[in-house]
């Protein structure tokens, strides 16, 4: 299982623009099974959880430089995540896309 960080880098998307790839992407996350969508959602609380406790004692000075910090962590660990999970369902995302 390969961790991708963009759309672009998923071998069966080169050839599409980013609005393309984006759409199959989108229609490859809805068909992600129940466990699937658990796993992630699971995986998205164990992740924000504990930063935003540690947030809620900060002061105000720091308290925005953290925000930042844990939105891009959860972006560039999320992204590769789902994309990931979302990887085995993009040939039929394609057939079933008008692309």
């Amino acid at each position: 299982m390969a961790l991708y960080f963009s759309t672009n880098q998923i071998p069966q998307l080169r050839n599409y623009s980013v609005q393309q790839r984006q759409a199959i992407v989108n229609l490859a996350m809805e068909k992600l099974t129940a466990p699937e969508k658990f796993v992630i959602n699971v995986i998205k609380l164990l992740m924000l959880i504990p930063p935003f406790l540690l947030l809620a004692n900060l002061e105000s000075g720091w308290f925005f430089v953290s925000v930042v910090a844990v939105l891009l962590a959860y972006f560039f660990i999320m992204k590769p995540i789902s994309l990931s999970f979302a990887e085995k369902y993009i040939e039929k995302a394609i057939k079933q896309s008008d692309f």
